[in-house]
């Protein structure tokens, strides 16, 4: 490309070469800068014609970058962000509050809430946070850029996004309304199988097992579960009227609890680690923050490590709890 054919590359044309590298489907780049396909497509002929390379690959699942579009993209970024920086100083403005969306199951909301909210007083910056239920396409949305960061245990990866993992899920409860004989009684498997499960669905796929039915049909054992629930409060509001147990594994549930003076809890962690964890097909559980890779790293990092950080202080916490309750 001579200085000619480069003085050709606007600040559309580098958008759209940004954001087809980022999100490699040319419907959702038109989205994200709210234009038409024709025009992203006419852009990106324009980009390969004053290239003279092909730059993406049309594949099943989208546009993959080759080898000149990696070479192109960091530059292509910097230069946009030049633009825009200039654009601020040019109108003597300050830069739009914007917006974040984030997902997370209900119980887990306000662990990256909060962890949100602390990166931006720490940064500087005045964001709106757009909070959304985590649901089984969240991690499309996610590489889509219609999520900017997501919190899920299990997640299905994606291969436009990140996925990191920020710890297992170590502490395991279950939860029943006060006085529910399940806390006088010595826990065994059969006495934990006498009783009727809600379960927490972390996985939201329709039909799926717990691990739980695995293991009493391993056993032989029919287990009766009388709701299956991705909400810890509806699960809460449904034991608090009946005689059936909650079983959940979550660090953040005694936190829960504790705003329920009707209900009570007991921590079944070892329980599960002598019993349960080996005996059948069981998979741990870990805590993951998805992301799309074109996200702010800088933001991104410091959001990374603040919920490392906390979901450590929860296992902490808990930990304690046990202490002092064998100790009590």
């Amino acid at each position: 490309m001579n200085k000619k054919e480069l003085s050709k590359l606007d600040y559309f044309t580098l958008r759209v070469l940004i954001g087809l590298f980022e999100y490699q489907n040319g419907s959702v780049v038109a989205e994200q800068l709210n234009t038409t396909q024709p025009k992203v497509s006419r852009a990106l002929s324009c980009l390969r014609e004053w290239v003279k390379d092909e730059l993406f690959v049309r594949q099943q699942y989208g546009l993959q970058p080759n080898a000149m579009a990696e070479k192109l993209y960091p530059l292509a970024k910097a230069i946009v962000a030049a633009y825009d920086e200039m654009s601020i100083v040019i109108h003597h403005r300050q830069p739009q509050q914007s917006e974040l969306t984030i997902a997370a199951q209900e119980h887990q909301a306000g662990l990256l809430t909060e962890a949100v909210q602390e990166v931006c007083q720490l940064l500087g910056r005045n964001v709106t946070i757009n909070m959304q239920q985590w649901s089984d396409n969240t991690p499309s949305l996610i590489a889509q850029g219609k999520i900017d960061y997501g919190v899920g245990i299990n997640v299905d990866l994606h291969q436009s996004i990140e996925s990191v993992d920020l710890g297992e899920v170590k502490y395991r409860y279950i939860i029943a309304k006060k006085h529910h004989p399940i806390f006088s009684e010595t826990l065994s498997l059969p006495m934990l199988f006498s009783h009727r499960f809600v379960f927490i669905n972390y996985s939201l796929i329709g039909g799926k097992r717990h691990w739980l039915e695995d293991l009493a049909q391993k056993l032989g054992v029919n287990l009766a579960v009388s709701l299956k629930t991705s909400s810890l409060n509806v699960a809460l509001d449904h034991v608090v009227h009946c005689d059936d147990i909650c079983w959940i594994a979550s660090a953040l549930a005694p936190q829960f609890v504790r705003q329920r003076p009707e209900l009570a809890m007991i921590d079944v962690s070892e329980f599960f680690n002598r019993e349960c964890r080996d005996s059948n097909r069981f998979v741990p559980y870990h805590y993951y923050l998805q992301f799309h890779h074109g996200n702010d790293k800088l933001f991104t990092s410091h959001l990374l490590a603040n919920l490392q950080d906390k979901v450590t202080k929860l296992h902490q916490n808990c930990h304690q709890q046990l202490l002092e309750t064998e100790q009590g």
